[in-house]
């Protein structure tokens, strides 16, 4: 309900006594409302989500293209349990990991030739720092324990 615009724009009705009245007026904007919404989440967070929130949650590092093929099954293990997460390669990792923090992904993990043998990744948290090494279900079950939760890693 807006009562400011009709007194801004000077606009008036004539009811049915012929007296000038001054309309309330009522907006709808459903999809205005929402990119609104979306612009204050934005702006609120200035871009750096939290881990519940945040369009990618976790990202896959390979050391080097050798372990592309298992960190495609992490990211696919992951999407299995609505986790979004994708692989990103084709850099040198410091380069992979600077890209990530500056995107603000909430969670890198990093598969080298150790990590493949023990089937396990290297979790990196932008909130967190590093958090070890760990079991790839581990970290899922910690990944839906703080989306549950609605806190960081």
């Amino acid at each position: 309900v807006d009562f400011n615009l009709p007194q801004r724009f000077d606009i008036t009705y004539v009811d049915a006594n012929s007296e000038k009245k001054r309309p309330i007026m009522i907006h709808r904007a459903v999809l205005g409302s929402l990119e609104r919404f979306f612009g204050v989440l934005i702006e609120h967070y200035a871009g750096d989500f939290p881990l519940w929130l945040s369009p990618v949650q976790g990202r896959i590092l390979p050391v080097t293209d050798a372990q592309l093929e298992y960190c495609k099954d992490v990211a696919n293990k992951l999407k299995k349990y609505g986790i979004r997460a994708e692989v990103c390669h084709g850099e040198r990792l410091p380069k992979l990991i600077r890209n990530a923090e500056k995107q603000k992904i909430p969670l890198m993990a990093v598969v080298g030739a150790k990590e493949i043998e023990t089937q396990t990744v290297t979790v990196r948290s932008r909130f967190g720092g590093e958090l070890g090494t760990m079991p790839v279900d581990d970290f899922i079950s910690r990944i839906k324990l703080a989306i549950e939760n609605t806190t960081s890693l």
